[in-house]
């Protein structure tokens, strides 16, 4: 019987937005600590809460994008799952792509998957690490739970639809005790 770990899930992400928001409001709480005991002028009071309303900004931004993400794996609609030996293929630059599209190729099983540029995403983090590093062997077997977002570029005057893939879970086949 195969054993399948789960290397990735997009819930994850979830959670690390929200250890991100904590952080941010427990540095607005040691500030106002701070400024019982030493009053602080309004520039730097200012500043303070400037930065925190903006690291706050950004991680429920982010924290939104993750949710939307992890529902879609739990609804489970509109998901194909592939499942294979993985490997890495050739990574093309934008004057010898299709288009001038930037992506990178992997193969898992028979089939041959573009990563596009993140430019071209519709959620940035769809790929995690295959677009800049590779933390699964040649050999490894995969299997990616993947939604699909069509999207329409301008190239040369002409409309061109591209479907990008979102990866949403990776699982690996686990090694088995001897």
């Amino acid at each position: 019987m195969s054993n399948w770990v789960t290397s990735f899930d997009s819930s994850q992400w979830a959670d690390y937005e929200l250890a991100l928001l904590m952080v941010a409001i427990l540095i607005l709480v040691i500030w106002v600590c701070v400024c019982l005991f030493k009053p602080q002028g309004a520039l730097r009071w200012t500043a303070a809460v400037l930065s925190c309303v903006v690291v706050s900004g950004v991680c429920l931004t982010s924290r939104v994008d993750a949710l939307q993400l992890s529902s879609l794996l739990t609804k489970g609609q509109n998901i194909e799952v592939l499942d294979g030996s993985y490997r890495y293929g050739r990574y093309h630059f934008p004057h010898n792509s299709a288009h001038g599209v930037d992506f990178r190729e992997i193969h898992i099983g028979g089939r041959i998957l573009k990563l596009y540029h993140a430019g071209y995403l519709e959620h940035t983090r769809c790929y995690r690490s295959f677009y800049n590093s590779n933390e699964f062997d040649d050999n490894a077997q995969l299997r990616l739970y993947i939604h699909w977002y069509e999207h329409e570029i301008e190239h040369n005057n002409d409309t061109v639809k591209i479907r990008t893939p979102c990866i949403l879970r990776i699982e690996q086949l686990g090694t088995e005790a001897v």
